[in-house]
């Protein structure tokens, strides 16, 4: 009797181990899911986040310096429209902090070299134009540290000077330049503007220019051959 029970009682074990492990082997394995897609996620978070991280010695907000011209070039900015099919550049307009902007890619015959950033200016005020400089330069400076380079020239009648046939301009240089090598970052403010502003101006329009650009001497080729030195003749020939 005894042994009876005790064969039974075996058999009942067994069976309920067999059961356990069927049951264990249809259920998905949490830990080797996660060990198969864990790898393709991470490779996609990796590559977003080298595109993404991309210093200014490796490129442009993530466009690589070298890429080629028909490569595409990954902006939330509106793409301007190229009429020339000469020109390789590609630029787009988009507001950049609180300014409004035009970025151009260059490319050279080594692929892209220069982002040129040209910010929308009212170019009717020599003192605007240069407090707006000064903001962009402390911006630039807090990223990449004081310019290792500055130049500012300043000259021109006061706001209270007026004679019509006399219309004289104000004019403002400033220069400021950034080495991360092997990286150029270059803030260029170029203004002329008349002074006073009048109505009846013998020169249609002020000259003004507010430009950001980063460049990389590296891949600044071109196959181009350099113009030959113009000829000129005698200044004693012309006059």
């Amino acid at each position: 009797m005894k042994r009876t029970l005790l064969l039974i009682l075996v058999f009942c074990v067994t069976a309920f181990a067999q059961d356990e492990s069927v049951e264990n082997d249809s259920l998905p394995n949490p830990i080797s899911q996660n060990l198969d897609e864990q790898p393709q996620e991470e490779n996609v978070e990796s590559t977003t986040e080298t595109l993404m991280s991309l210093g200014i010695d490796l490129g442009y907000k993530g466009y690589a310096w070298g890429s080629p011209s028909n490569s595409t070039i990954n902006t939330g900015f509106a793409l301007v429209p190229n009429d020339d099919t000469t020109n390789t550049n590609q630029s787009f307009s988009g507001m950049l902090g609180l300014d409004s902007v035009v970025v151009t890619y260059a490319f050279a015959d080594s692929g892209f070299w220069k982002a040129e950033i040209d910010f929308v200016v009212n170019g009717n005020n020599v003192q605007n134009l240069i407090e707006q400089f000064k903001r962009l330069e402390r911006n630039i400076s807090e990223v990449y540290g004081p310019p290792q380079a500055t130049k500012q020239k300043e000259s021109g009648p006061s706001a209270a000077y007026s004679m019509i046939l006399d219309q004289k301009f104000s004019t403002a240089f400033y220069r400021s330049k950034w080495y991360i090598t092997p990286v150029f970052v270059e803030l260029l403010l170029n203004a002329t503007v008349l002074m006073p502003v009048t109505d009846l101006s013998i020169f249609s329009r002020n000259y003004t220019a507010l430009k950001l650009v980063y460049y990389n001497p590296d891949y600044m080729h071109s196959s181009d051959p350099q113009p030959e030195p113009e000829s000129l003749p005698s200044i004693f020939d012309i006059y």
